[in-house]
């Protein structure tokens, strides 16, 4: 399993310090991590001052803020070009989002001056997995930063990955949780997505997170007339790219390791439950707030679908926007897509895992992905 070699702090750093300490309390933690553990510390009781200051400057900001247009929410597994997408989306200067400094640091927007060099120490150029470029001021999902407010957000699993079952019972299906920590949850996640529009400006907020593709019933409590863009792909490519992008980035994350077979079984389950939970819930999207979308066509014809999506779902004037979008296009034309090679084995787990999503969008094996003889 190849590691991507980064300074020994955790993106926990950024987390508020009750919140950090009761993450480290939901699971092993490998002696291996202790030096990890003592850095991150450091950063989050030099940052805990920096919180309070965040709460002066935001309050009254965040009390008195009502979003002008519905959120719109970006819904998929990871790997099925959910970040492409919401790349393209945000483009446009009406567009919001959480930037990748706010994923990492929720609460130390006022101190960005300061904050953002430990994130360029920490951050990589480019993302290990597959190259994308990556920058501080660039869009990012809010898991990460949910996870630095909420001890049951999802994404503390990749901290944790043995308790990865118990995460998803709690932050997603919100199993064994007092309503205390319910309403919690929600005014945190709330919070987290005014101050995203109030730090970044524009008219409609535009939010990309494999996790809410499990939680439509959750953001709709929060925001009854939400947009919802489902993004969906050939489920062979999403599991080779989301293998590889698991075994390269959660080393990474990790307080204890785990091998390669265990995150292959995590990936089958992971992907079953939200493909289950998106099914079940997605009948309570009101009529015309949601929009599927085949990676395969975007690909394919991106301004086409993207008119689509401004014209179906947004209701809104695309031919004022469309050279943002062309522009973009063009930057990511020597962009190259990984290739994978695998044994029988692994391509007989997929037909077993997840058949029911191949049958139903009638996928097969496709021509970048080579088997073994």
């Amino acid at each position: 399993m190849d590691e991507f070699k980064i300074p020994p702090i955790s993106t926990l750093s950024g987390s508020t310090l009750v919140n950090y300490f009761k993450i480290l309390r939901k699971g092993y933690i490998a002696p291996k991590y202790y030096f990890k553990i003592f850095l991150t510390t450091l950063i989050v009781l030099i940052a805990t001052p920096f919180h309070l200051w965040e709460k002066i400057v935001f309050r009254k900001r965040i009390k008195e803020f009502e979003f002008k247009k519905s959120p719109l929410f970006i819904l998929g597994h990871w790997r099925s070009g959910t970040t492409l997408l919401h790349n393209m989306l945000t483009k446009d200067p009406s567009a919001g989002y959480i930037t990748t400094y706010q994923s990492l640091f929720p609460t130390n927007l006022s101190s960005k001056w300061l904050f953002r060099t430990f994130m360029k120490i920490r951050m990589p150029h480019k993302r290990p997995s597959d190259g994308v470029e990556l920058n501080i001021n660039f869009p990012q999902e809010d898991e990460f930063a949910f996870s630095n407010l909420q001890w049951n957000a999802y994404y503390n699993f990749f901290y944790f990955p043995t308790q990865y079952k118990t995460f998803f019972e709690q932050a997603v299906h919100h199993e064994n949780l007092t309503e205390k920590e319910i309403e919690l949850w929600y005014k945190s996640y709330d919070t987290l997505l005014k101050k995203a529009l109030i730090n970044k400006g524009g008219k409609r907020l535009i939010i990309k997170n494999p996790v809410n593709t499990a939680r439509i019933d959750k953001i709709l409590k929060l925001y009854p007339d939400a947009k919802f863009i489902y993004i969906y792909r050939n489920p062979f490519t999403v599991f080779f790219s989301t293998q590889r992008f698991f075994q390269q980035l959660c080393p990474t994350l990790w307080f204890h390791k785990v091998n390669d077979q265990f995150l292959d079984n995590m990936i089958f389950e992971i992907y079953n439950n939200l493909m289950s939970d998106y099914f079940k819930h997605k009948s309570l999207i009101p009529p015309g707030n949601l929009m599927e979308l085949k990676f395969e066509e975007f690909e394919q014809e991106p301004l086409k679908e993207i008119e689509k999506i401004y014209s179906n779902l947004l209701q809104e004037d695309f031919s004022a926007v469309k050279h943002y979008f062309a522009a973009y296009l063009n930057t990511q034309k020597s962009h190259k897509k990984n290739k994978y090679l695998f044994e029988n084995e692994t391509i007989a787990a997929i037909r077993k895992h997840l058949a029911k999503y191949i049958e139903m969008y009638g996928y097969e094996i496709p021509e970048d992905i080579k088997i073994k003889t």
